[in-house]
């Protein structure tokens, strides 16, 4: 909405609209960074952490679990239930 002029030393209004200017790549390795990201593009008008956390009145504890209630993301349950199932396997060499 605002931008910082150097010369007079005050925020002016934005000339040409509301937009975010640059959005640097962020490894999915980096998890939370990654998922704020991504919230970054789809949230609208949030103007703190909690706020894009928030999804349908809910504030969720992380921005992966936010991810996934927006249905950008699958939950990995059915990852880890493959990999406890895995666990109780015996294969013979």
């Amino acid at each position: 909405m605002f931008t910082w002029t150097n010369g007079t030393k005050k925020w002016t209004i934005r000339q040409r609209g509301c937009c975010v200017e640059r959005l640097y790549f962020v490894s999915p390795f980096a998890s939370e960074r990654y998922f704020l990201r991504t919230l970054l593009t789809k949230v609208k008008g949030a103007v703190s952490f909690e706020v894009f956390r928030t999804i349908n009145g809910v504030v969720h504890d992380t921005f992966k679990s936010a991810c996934i209630a927006l249905g950008l993301y699958d939950s990995d349950d059915e990852w880890n239930a493959c990999l406890r199932e895995v666990v109780g396997m015996q294969t013979s060499a």
